[in-house]
């Protein structure tokens, strides 16, 4: 009982009562018809849809399909032009509200056969495969920024089991592999992975994340991310994620960071989040003076109401420093609590790399320093208040030629004796205290016991010396210099620039 062309809408009703009759009729009366329909086109305009605090508003259908159907089983194959449309989809929640405009998704190729012999629900007797194309207009939510998305793959499953697989686009470009299934009543499951790589890679997330940092930049190196996540009827949504990184460098800032290598396991289950920084290597972090290599091992976990006021139990945290060491004492953070704490200890950190990178020239040194270093991290920026370093045994040498100490010293006559001893000072103690307030003043409090053997016959001097230096200035000039890295040095050109200071190192 063929029908070609477009169909009226009473043939339309006259296929529903026959595919109703055929799935209510006893088999006595089910045996022995069939239908075939070439092409049939409809157009609707559906109710809107309420439910589970989700709202999906103007939506239309219109199918182009072909039908087959008999007493076993039922065919549509739906043909090019046949759409679903969706004006609004949105979510209503305070806390992060989601919604989607101008929905659509193309139905051509897709499959949907249901089993008319089966005495189960109807639902669990119908299955849809096939491919699938879904375009947002633009998606909008707190973590995103607001574009256009675009999603192409596979459908299969049953109506109560579907499975979807393929790969969504943003319009800025990243890029994942997705796959959701869904069984009504009982999960929803998603996989989500994606990989982004050097400078496009890094346009892209700062294109599609509303929190990606606007100063970082990446152009090194590879970043793979995955996430599992399910959502269960009265349960909170679960979440197990993973990222790799895999030679990763860029600037962030004016900080160039180079070989960033180490995973982050993030699981995020009931009402507790738990983090985990694996195998976190850094070769080098450089804002003037470089630091690295860098060794990070820690955990965090936090509340589900307040994910980043949780507690950071730093296992390891070490780096190379001027040819020593620094370590940040193992132990718990209480990011909920400022200002927080970092005991950083100093190892054998050479003078004479100390003295290379402090701008006055002629000045040198030679010797070994350690130390505690107590910082505090607080709203308005890091602090430090009475740190200790000190000369290993048994000391060293200090040269600065006489010019250069009179510049700093002075001309007063009293302070002659200075500049004689520290053109060749043997010290054999150098100590100091460290201060350092949030403006970036640091304070050096140094004492000195040594002698130069050419200064009265070498007779014992003992000096106490007050220096204030600009970190902040003294870094500008250090990267000015080409000491990072010339994008680094090309963003403080342009920052100076803009304020109207001058960009001379």
């Amino acid at each position: 009982m063929p029908f070609d062309g477009p169909m009226p809408w009473k043939r339309w009703i006259y296929l529903a009562v026959l595919v109703v009759f055929a799935l209510t009729a006893q088999p006595a009366f089910a045996a022995g018809w069939s239908l075939i329909l070439q092409q049939g086109q409809i157009g609707l305009t559906l109710p809107d849809i309420h439910s589970g605090g989700w709202a999906v508003t103007g939506i239309r259908a219109d199918v182009i399909t072909a039908v087959e159907a008999d007493n076993r089983v039922a065919t549509v194959q739906f043909r090019t032009g046949s759409r679903l449309r969706a004006a609004w989809l949105v979510q209503n929640v305070a806390e992060s509200p989601f919604q989607m405009e101008d929905v659509r998704v193309d139905l051509r190729d897709v499959t949907l056969t249901v089993d008319l012999n089966g005495t189960a629900p109807l639902s669990e007797r119908s299955t849809v495969a096939g491919h699938v194309v879904i375009t947002v207009g633009e998606l909008q939510h707190p973590r995103l920024i607001g574009q256009g998305w675009r999603f192409e793959g596979v459908v299969n499953g049953s109506l109560t089991d579907l499975r979807v697989e393929g790969q969504v686009r943003s319009d800025s470009g990243l890029v994942a592999d997705m796959t959701l299934r869904n069984v009504p009543g009982e999960f929803l499951a998603a996989r989500a992975t994606t990989q982004v790589e050097g400078e496009n890679g890094s346009n892209a997330m700062a294109g599609t994340l509303s929190d990606w940092p606007p100063l970082l930049e990446l152009d090194a190196g590879q970043v793979r991310a995955e996430a599992l996540l399910r959502l269960e009827p009265d349960v909170p949504l679960a979440l197990h994620a993973q990222v790799d990184f895999d030679g990763v460098g860029g600037i962030m800032n004016r900080t160039a960071i180079s070989d960033l290598n180490g995973r982050l396991l993030i699981d995020l289950k009931q009402d507790l989040l738990t983090a985990g920084f694996r195998d976190v290597t850094i070769g080098q972090v450089n804002s003037g003076i470089g630091i690295g290599p860098v060794h990070f091992l820690a955990g965090y976990t936090a509340p589900r109401s307040d994910l980043f006021g949780g507690l950071l139990d730093i296992q390891q945290a070490t780096a190379g420093f001027l040819g020593g060491r620094l370590r940040v004492v193992p132990g718990a953070i209480d990011l909920s609590r400022k200002p927080w704490q970092l005991p950083v200890d100093v190892y054998d950190v050479s003078l004479a790399r100390l003295l290379q990178v402090y701008p006055t020239e002629g000045l040198d040194g030679t010797g070994v320093l350690s130390g505690r270093i107590p910082v505090q991290v607080s709203d308005a920026g890091i602090k430090v208040a009475q740190g200790q370093l000190a000369a290993i045994a048994p000391g060293g040498l200090l040269t600065l030629p006489a010019n250069r100490l009179r510049a700093m010293l002075g001309g007063n006559q009293a302070m002659s004796l200075v500049v004689e001893a520290l053109q060749n000072f043997h010290y054999s103690v150098l100590e100091s205290t460290i201060d350092y307030d949030e403006k970036g003043k640091l304070v050096l409090e140094v004492r000195l016991e040594g002698e130069n053997p050419e200064v009265r016959g070498g007779q014992p001097v003992v000096l106490n010396i007050s220096l204030e230096e600009d970190i902040p200035a003294l870094l500008t000039s250090l990267q000015l210099s080409g000491r990072v890295n010339e994008a680094v040095t090309e963003r403080v050109r342009e920052r100076l620039q803009q304020s109207g200071e001058e960009a001379v190192p």
